[in-house]
């Protein structure tokens, strides 16, 4: 065996080597199972919306469609009000990313409203979000 075909070898066993001591980071996968809650409070214009329903979708931080469809969403809660406070509370997440959206009815302006935000869980710990919930166009 020469001594360039030694070379090419070694180099090719230090690379295969190499790249399989790679450390990656481990991907969050969102969803149930966890120890993190997030607590989803919509608001129109600054004033708390009481009527709502909050969707939540897993693995993402994008609006899933342009147009609203709730079987696009692996969740969803009623708001209850506790202290004139209206929220969802999505219980035992895991890390991870999470796309929150919001549809309720402003009795002010008698007008559904809805919007959406994203959130990424990267602590067991409690988030509150504000969903800022408009009229739209």
């Amino acid at each position: 065996m020469t001594f360039s075909r030694l070379l090419i070898i070694a180099s090719v066993i230090s690379t295969i080597s190499f790249s399989s001591c790679e450390r990656k980071e481990p991907v969050e996968i969102a969803g149930k199972g966890g120890n993190a809650n997030i607590v989803a409070v919509p608001k129109h214009h600054g004033k708390f919306i009481n009527e709502c329903t909050m969707y939540i979708k897993y693995n993402t931080n994008d609006l899933p469609s342009p147009t609203f469809n709730p079987n696009q969403y692996d969740d969803s809660l009623k708001c209850t009000v506790a202290d004139g406070k209206p929220s969802a509370n999505f219980t035992k997440l895991k890390k991870g990313k999470y796309y929150i959206y919001g549809v309720g009815w402003d009795p002010s302006i008698e007008m559904k409203v809805e919007a959406g935000k994203p959130i990424t869980i990267a602590a067991d710990q409690s988030y509150e979000l504000i969903i800022p919930v408009t009229e739209g166009d």
